[in-house]
């Protein structure tokens, strides 16, 4: 077969490949409850299929057209098969779930198009170091398959520990105000070196120090830090039981999607008490987002407890109200 008719027939298989990807859009009427090792079971026959394209075609010799036209049909056919099986676990674990499925399903078919295009696609004959790395993509894309979370609680897990990841960073950011003049107070030779930082700062500098607080400042901006830090420690007790799936029932999706959607707003509003730390201050729009970080928390603690915890959501949301008072304490005064 000439380069130019397998050139065809490959940029015939990508179109029909990503015509093909749309059908992961359409929510399948009833579930099929496909588990991910079948997944992942079906992604493994798409990576032999595509070694075996790969030694085909990489070298760059005629290929019997015969030879040619059964190889990329059986490619064809495994990627399909991939995708039945990617669409039947969709519908029964919750959109969190269903979003990480379509995602790695879209990469390893794209994956296997690009292979597809790089081996057939060229009028002269492809060099094997391109196949190469086109198949290496489709067995990294393959092989992703199996660090994907196994159920809706496990895929949740995942996305309540990066909002957290996110809300610890801005504690450890907020400790840091006013720790520098404590540290300075106990050394000189400490505040020789921040004089002389600060002597040779860059007016751009966007970073702040403590001496762009005044006292007042300084005050609301220490106790935004202790917000901060009893906002990690609401998201630690509320999300450490679901993580372990201890007292959260797997099968409460709804009521875990709907905790993700609480904790994702929880944790902006967070970050937004995190930058309204800084000076200038408003007064107003961090108590405004504070109040909106005390009745995301509410929700979240709400959603916790229909999924099976109530009275670790409960202590943890009124622990969290007393620390929201105690920075409206320093707001106000």
């Amino acid at each position: 077969m000439g380069r130019g008719e397998l050139a065809a027939k490959g940029k015939a298989l990508v179109l029909t490949l990503g015509a093909e990807l749309k059908a992961l859009d359409v929510p399948p009427e009833v579930p099929g409850g496909t588990s991910m090792a079948q997944v992942s079971a079906a992604a493994e026959v798409v990576m032999h299929g595509a070694t075996k394209l790969q030694m085909l075609l990489a070298d760059g010799t005629d290929v019997p057209e015969e030879a040619a036209d059964a190889m990329l049909q059986d490619f064809h056919g495994q990627i399909v098969a991939f995708l039945a099986y990617a669409s039947s676990a969709l519908g029964s674990q919750g959109v969190t779930f269903d979003a990480c499925v379509r995602n790695a399903a879209r990469l390893v078919s794209n994956s296997c198009a690009n292979l597809v295009s790089v081996a057939t696609g060229h009028a002269d004959a492809p060099t094997p170091e391109l196949v190469k790395t086109a198949l290496a993509e489709v067995w990294a894309a393959c092989g992703a398959l199996k660090k994907l979370p196994r159920d809706g609680r496990a895929a949740v897990s995942k996305a309540l520990l990066r909002s957290a990841a996110v809300v610890k960073d801005v504690a450890s950011e907020l400790a840091e105000i006013g720790a520098g003049a404590d540290a300075g107070a106990a050394d000189d030779d400490d505040d020789d070196e921040a004089t002389r930082r600060g002597a040779t700062r860059h007016e751009d500098d966007m970073t702040f120090s403590d001496d762009d607080f005044d006292e007042n400042e300084m005050r609301v901006a220490k106790a935004c830090g202790v917000f901060a830090q009893a906002s990690f420690g609401f998201l630690r007790a509320l999300v450490s039981p679901i993580v372990r799936g201890t007292g959260v029932s797997d099968t409460e999706n709804e009521a875990l999607e709907n905790a993700l959607r609480e904790c994702v707003a929880f944790q902006r509003a967070v970050e937004e008490v995190g930058a309204g730390a800084y000076p200038p201050q408003d007064a107003d729009a961090l108590a405004a987002d504070a109040r909106a970080a005390v009745a995301r928390a509410q929700g979240m603690g709400q959603a916790v407890a229909q999924a099976g915890d109530a009275e670790a959501a409960a202590e943890a949301t009124a622990a969290f109200e007393v620390a929201h008072e105690t920075l409206v304490s320093a707001i106000e005064a």
